[in-house]
Parts: C-alpha cells; structure tokens; sequence
C-alpha cells in the first residue's frame, strides 16, 4: 500500500517509521525542511531507553511530493490542517480513491475532512502512542500504545480490515472500533487533563501524577468533558478515565513522556489549547453546560504561549 504521511514530526516519524520498517511504501512528508535532510541523510535517529539506533525512511518537503496515495495519515499540527488537505488535493496526492486517516489530537477534523472528501474516504482514528521530537531526524521513543480507527458511520470494509492487518504488522496495535466519536472523546479527554495541566505545570505526565492531589484537579475537569461530550454522542465514563489515567503514570505507558502542547511550549510554537479544552468550552456554550475548569485551562495556556 502506498502510504503518505502528511506531518513526520514525533508521532507522525513513530507511525511512518514503524510502518516502513515492516514493509509499506511509505513517504513521509514534512513542511521543516532541516528535518526532511536529515531524514534523508542519516535516516530517522532514534533514542529508546538509553539506546540509539538509525533507520532508513523516505522524506519529502511537503509542497513538492505529487504522487496520488492509497491512505494519507493527517498528522499535522491542527492549526494547519485545513491547509494542508486542501494542498495534497491540488497536488494530486489526495484522489478520490486516497483514504484519508486523521490521526490528530483535538476535536472537530471529522468535520472538516467531511467538508472537503466523500463519506467512504475519510477515517477517523486516535492513538495512545507517544513521541518526542529531538531535534531535525531525531525521535524519543518510549512507551506503548495502539492505534483506534474506523469509519464515521461505524461501518467496518474490507479496507478497513486490511489497515488493521497493516498496523499490526507493523507493531502499531490496530483496533477497529464502531463507535469512533466515542473513541475520539476519550483520546481528547486524556489530552485535555494532560496537555493542559502539564503544559502549565510544566511536568511529565508521570511527575503530574506523583503529586497526591492530582485526582482532586483532574475528576472537575473530567466532568465537565463527560458532560459536554455527551452532547456529541460519546459515551465516557468517569470511573474507567480515573483508572486509565492511573496506568498512564508508569514509565512504561506515557509516564515519562512530555505531552505534545508541553513540547510546543518549550519550542515556542502556537499549541493546539483551541482543538481541546477551547473546544469543550465551545461545546459546552452551545450546549448551555458550564465549563470553568476548560475556561481557565485554555486562558492558562494562551499565557504561557505568549
């Protein structure tokens, strides 16, 4: 299958690298054009739990790869989504035969993708998986996770389980899911405790996790997202996130991972706060539910970016 990952930074290099190493055709393209090189020239750099190995991948500058694909995996910053489907359109990378996978963190791109693609090309996905980005060709790689797909209207195809087969070759852990909206919550939950109050804490999800009031800021916050996801169809449940949550402190889940929104606040990038508790509030202003724990969350950050 000719795979085509649109967005090669931390997680984007851990799927696109995972992927190649098991057999695919796989391009990963990237608009940092010192990380593209040095993918190319040293393959991808990966440090693993005091080790350091080198992989071979392909890389293009995202604006100059024209070559139709079979699957696109979106997983570009949300900021710049939008933009970027509307390129790989123009360019000839997105035919009306391409899926086209979001695996973005957030809430709302089934929207947009529904926007701009047919019902049968768009498939919505969430991953536990983490990564960090170290530098231009340079991936941490710690941790486990799967990757949780399927299409809007829960309909399951013979594409779909050949993604599944895909993603298991390469260790990635697929599972086909019926209730995606369902899935894409509880993903955006977990970001929503964790980008956040990492991000303005400034601590590994483990370090967050260690302090003995971390359950008296998180279950407010957990609430209040139960409440307004409601509102969109997922189902949540408060007492499975709390035990979730609990597991993701080890080392050997997420626990020494920094958050995505953390790792743009120490590069100095925008973060993606309005794809997930500005979201929530958003949600919740639609829906009449109040949200102050989304609400200050979302103003704490918009802070610290500036």
């Amino acid at each position: 299958m000719k795979i085509v990952m649109a967005g090669a930074g931390a997680m984007g290099g851990r799927v696109g690298l995972y992927l190649t190493e098991s057999g695919q055709d796989v391009v990963m393209l990237d608009k940092w054009q010192d990380h593209v090189d040095a993918m190319n020239d040293k393959g991808v750099t990966v440090h693993s739990y005091g080790e350091t190995t080198n992989h071979k991948v392909k890389a293009v500058f995202m604006d100059d790869y024209n070559e139709p694909a079979d699957l696109v995996i979106l997983l570009t910053k949300a900021l710049t989504a939008e933009e970027t489907i509307d390129n790989l359109i123009k360019q000839g990378v997105i035919t009306k035969e391409t899926k086209v996978m979001s695996l973005m963190n957030g809430l709302g791109h089934g929207d947009m993708l529904l926007k701009k693609l047919s019902v049968e090309q768009v498939i919505l996905a969430v991953t536990m998986w983490s990564a960090g980005l170290k530098g231009p060709g340079e991936l941490i790689l710690e941790g486990t996770g799967n990757i949780e797909f399927g299409y809007p209207d829960g309909h399951v195809d013979a594409f779909i389980e050949k993604l599944k087969v895909i993603l298991d070759e390469a260790k990635l852990n697929g599972v086909i899911s019926n209730d995606i909206v369902t899935s894409i919550w509880n993903k955006a939950l977990v970001n929503c405790c964790f980008n956040t109050y990492c991000s303005v804490t400034d601590k590994r999800i483990g370090e967050f996790g260690a302090y003995e009031q971390a359950d008296a800021m998180l279950i407010p916050l957990v609430k209040e997202i139960i409440a307004v996801g409601a509102t969109k169809g997922a189902k949540l449940d408060l007492d499975a996130t709390m035990e979730k949550f609990h597991k993701m402190y080890s080392p050997d889940v997420v626990g020494l991972h920094y958050p995505s929104m953390t790792q743009d606040i120490h590069n100095g990038r925008k973060t993606e706060v309005d794809f997930l508790t500005g979201a929530v509030s958003r949600f919740g202003d639609e829906a009449g539910i109040e949200t102050p724990y989304c609400d200050i969350l979302t103003h704490l950050v918009h802070q610290i970016e500036k």
